[in-house]
């Protein structure tokens, strides 16, 4: 589950990085540069990242708690380090952070084996 989770938010998130740089998209969500930098690196390291399940549960928990403190920033701000925070995108960092930290928890990679103690 977390593997084709976080193989398809990084193929998503590359194509959002490249899109980003033709089509900004100033008025719905306001990708600048350094948005769309991170938006690739995120992706790039999301697809190296889902190799295997493990691996690809441990990225959806920290990409998961990093967008977290990414959509509170947004409440707080409305530009951070080159980025800008619409309405619209601290919504989206919400929905893709509860996401992710769900998919990481929830994958079978997350949870501890079931082991019986024979005497």
């Amino acid at each position: 589950m977390a593997q084709k989770f976080t193989k398809g938010l990084g193929v998503i998130f590359i194509l959002l990085g490249i899109v980003g740089f033709i089509l900004p998209m100033e008025g719905i969500f306001h990708l600048t540069p350094m948005h769309n930098i991170v938006h690739l690196a995120s992706g790039i390291i999301a697809l190296i990242m889902s190799g295997t399940e493990a691996k690809a549960a441990l990225y959806a928990k920290v990409f998961g708690f990093v967008y977290l403190l990414v959509a509170i920033l947004g409440l707080f701000t409305h530009e951070f380090a080159g980025i800008i925070f619409l309405i619209s995108d601290n919504i989206l960092h919400f929905i893709i952070a509860f996401a992710s930290i769900y998919i990481g928890f929830a994958s079978k990679a997350s949870k501890p084996a079931n082991h019986t103690a024979a005497h």
